[in-house]
């Protein structure tokens, strides 16, 4: 499961002075609960979907104010305007959301945190948490976490530091390489697959049978997908880890 930070007061629209021993007063209540709620989990799609189309994970709201995210605003945010450095309302360095959310009534409170509306959020510890569902975009996560940054383009350069990058479709993990001046040439790396190809396979790995205990990045790999070495052996991911098939 993968989270998001964002510091920010919320104010919300919920009328807390309605009597909550009304009927329709509590039913509005609820209803407003519900709107929160299906706005936090449009977020959370925002979120995913950033990093699956521009291998990077966004590093503020602003980020996602385009037609293909959230479009200009998200309305409970909308009376937040101060994004300068002292008051950034969407950053990763926590990995979580924090509330100032005044709910008071205990069931309501509890039915704000439970999961009856909720698929790709959670509450924990007053704090709202982004689940990630799609396993490209959790590996991407994990690759752009070992990066410090986005999954940038590979450069045509030599490399001596392994780095993670991507081309023509392709990801590159743990890649040095060669280059011809215009196009580089794949040298030594620890993972190389297509983007359409992850979740199958195949996807070409090292030979270096110690990498597959050591790397991280082989951790994310879907089970059941079929691997090759560069020597051409088959292998699997398996629950305990990387097998050749006989």
């Amino acid at each position: 499961m993968k989270k998001l930070y964002l510091i920010f007061i919320f104010l919300s629209n919920i009328a807390f002075s309605l009597d909550l021993t009304n009927f329709e007063d509590r039913q509005k209540i609820l209803q407003d609960i519900k709107s929160v709620i299906l706005k936090e989990e449009s977020i959370a799609n925002a979120y995913e979907k950033y990093i699956l189309d521009n291998y990077e994970i966004p590093d503020k709201i602003d980020s996602l104010y385009t037609s293909n995210y959230l479009g200009q605003s998200v309305d409970f945010l909308s009376d937040i305007t101060d994004f300068s450095s002292n008051f950034n309302p969407f950053s990763i360095s926590e990995n979580k959301i924090s509330y100032s959310l005044k709910l008071n009534d205990i069931q309501l409170k509890s039915l704000y945190e439970s999961n009856t509306f909720r698929k790709k959020t959670y509450i924990r510890d007053n704090k709202l948490y982004f689940i990630l569902e799609d396993g490209f975009a959790k590996h991407l996560y994990d690759l752009i976490k070992l990066n410090n940054g986005q999954i940038i383009i590979c450069p045509n350069s030599i490399i001596t530091v392994p780095i993670n990058c991507r081309d023509n479709n392709h990801i590159y993990i743990g890649l040095t390489k060669k280059s011809d001046g215009t196009n580089f040439i794949p040298d030594k790396y620890l993972i190389i697959y297509h983007i359409d190809k992850f979740k199958t396979g195949p996807i070409i790995i090292t030979n270096d049978i110690l990498k597959y205990s050591t790397e991280s990045a082989f951790n994310s790999i879907p089970k059941g997908a079929l691997l090759y070495n560069t020597n051409g052996v088959k292998h699997l991911k398996t629950v305990s880890g990387i097998e050749i098939l006989k």
